[in-house]
């Protein structure tokens, strides 16, 4: 599963040339997801910032934000390798189950996570009632820090794990025959090589982070993403908003211009092994640290949170408390989730096409966009859709339809960037053939290319459903009113101190979410 943006060096597909027609197509898909960018800055440089926070506030935000990020992505890339390694290159017994288990919590939304912090702590929590541990709630940048590094670790795992398995061992062999120990194999050979991924790792990380919403709210810590919020919640003048979204959104893309300078001239090792990896034969306290580390890591990621949430439930269910029917927010959020994911698989084949075989220009530009966007917050894409949808679109405001476009144009470059792994699987003599017989254009598509790409198309789209199913700040702006899905209900639920509800609609979210990010997890250990 393709996470992160691919470096330039990675395109090894060869050049041919492309109809105009596609060329065409993805221009028509590429022009709305750059809507919310030029949105936000019309919106700023046209109405000006309005009341402004002072300085020192806004300094205090940029810092509070700044070190969530660089403590979050940190941690989380270095559990994220260290079960990344585990599972493809020990010989720990159960690798594969273990493997998709490092992976299953990527399904847990942070404000999710956040839920768990706030239900296993303090009086009358999960571990005061059950183990006498009473232990302070954890409020603040200690608490947003936990959730967030140990839930995005899954997201590491996974961009780290494919890098580990293309790694040939005779670097490493080499280096072990030259008189060093495995260890420092690891740290002088293997991970070196290794930079590509883990910079892309750290990059997604990082953009979680700062646009993260739910967590940082319900633990009251103070970054951009909780500002704006409570600068546009009821407030007639949305400028101030708009500005701190701008800022934002700046503060991304510097995060972005950084990740691709770290990465530099590295590319990632697409070809295979000279020969067959032999797993490392750990010795017995070895393999009983490994067992334990993944056992931890399964039982503060996966084990706590459904515990946690299986205990509020039960408790207020015997305290003879009334649960609400959530089947109406279920099917808002598969309807909405279903939706995105089919129209952002679609649409990505004309844009994932150009960027496969345009190793400049258009598809350089066009892969640029999809990730550009990608990477801004997503409190940043609603408020800058909102002011879109105002100024141009009023008919649109607050619809399922300008609801659902955000989504397709928020996570339109996951499917992109899965769909263009698959084209470059396949050689493009087989549409040059199918045209040669006499088949058009779109016949070729439909008959050869995507029963092709299919694996791609279909990995790409349960991303998207994943994201659309987490998503929290843009569907708080732009839902139209009374279109509660599990993520509103959950997140209503919590701030009105009802958590046997928000424990109910987050394990149907995470129930709903595991098919998909499991299928995608057995396809990458199929390949």
């Amino acid at each position: 599963m393709t996470l992160a943006p691919p470096a330039p060096q990675e395109r090894t597909t060869r050049v041919r040339s492309l109809s105009r027609g596609w060329q065409v197509a993805a221009v028509i898909i590429l022009i709305p997801v750059l809507v919310p960018p030029l949105s936000l800055l019309w919106q700023v440089i046209e109405g000006g910032t309005g009341i402004i926070l002072p300085a020192d506030r806004l300094l205090e935000l940029f810092a509070n934000t700044l070190l969530l990020a660089a403590a979050v992505t940190v941690t989380a890339l270095a559990i994220g390798t260290a079960t990344a390694w585990i599972t493809s290159r020990t010989d720990i017994r159960f690798r594969r189950g273990w493997m998709i288990l490092a992976a299953l919590p990527l399904v847990i939304p942070s404000y999710v996570a956040a839920l768990t912090i706030i239900g296993a702590t303090g009086p009358g929590g999960l571990l005061a009632d059950t183990l006498g541990w009473d232990l302070p709630t954890p409020f603040g940048f200690v608490g947003a820090w936990v959730a967030l590094a140990i839930f995005l670790a899954p997201m590491a795992h996974l961009i780290v794990t494919p890098a580990l398995q293309q790694v040939d061992p005779a670097t490493e062999e080499a280096a072990i025959g030259l008189g060093s120990s495995r260890l420092r194999a690891f740290f002088t050979v293997t991970l070196p090589q290794l930079r590509p991924a883990m910079a892309s790792a750290g990059l997604m990380v990082a953009l979680y982070t700062i646009s993260d919403f739910g967590a940082v709210s319900l633990l009251r810590f103070d970054t951009f993403t909780r500002a704006i919020f409570t600068l546009y919640q009821g407030q007639i003048d949305r400028r101030p908003a708009g500005t701190l979204s701008a800022i934002l959104m700046a503060l991304a893309i510097v995060v972005l211009v950084v990740e691709r300078r770290t990465r530099g001239r590295a590319s990632y090792h697409k070809a295979k092994p000279t020969r067959r990896r032999q797993v490392t034969d750990l010795a017995k306290w070895q393999r009983r640290f490994a067992t334990g580390f993944m056992g931890l890591f399964a039982l503060l990621s996966l084990v706590l949170p459904v515990s946690v949430l299986t205990y509020w439930l039960t408790r207020g269910m015997g305290a003879g408390q009334e649960l609400p029917s959530i089947w109406p927010e279920i099917g808002r959020s598969l309807s909405v989730a279903v939706v995105a994911a089919v129209v952002a698989a679609a649409v990505s084949i004309p844009v994932a096409m150009v960027a496969a075989r345009q190793r400049s220009g258009l598809g350089g530009i066009g892969e640029s966009i999809a990730w550009g966007t990608y990477a801004l917050p997503h409190i940043t894409v609603g408020v800058a859709m909102v002011g879109f949808a105002l100024a141009w679109a009023q008919p649109l405001y607050q619809t399922v339809l300008l609801l659902v476009a955000t989504y397709v144009i928020m996570f339109l470059a996951q499917a992109v960037s899965s769909t263009q792994d698959s084209i470059k699987r396949f050689n493009p003599v087989l549409e040059d053939a199918s045209r040669g017989l006499g088949h058009g254009q779109i016949s070729t598509l439909f008959r050869v290319t995507v029963p092709l790409i299919a694996p791609g198309l279909l990995a790409g789209g349960a991303l998207v459903f994943i994201g659309v199913i987490k998503e929290l700040p843009a569907t708080l702006l732009l839902r139209p009113n009374e279109f509660e899905t599990l993520a509103i209900r959950i997140w209503s639920a919590t701030g009105e101190g009802f958590l046997t509800r928000a424990s109910l609609s987050s394990l149907a979210l995470i129930a709903v979410s595991i098919i998909p990010l499991f299928l995608v997890t057995t396809r990458d250990l199929s390949d």
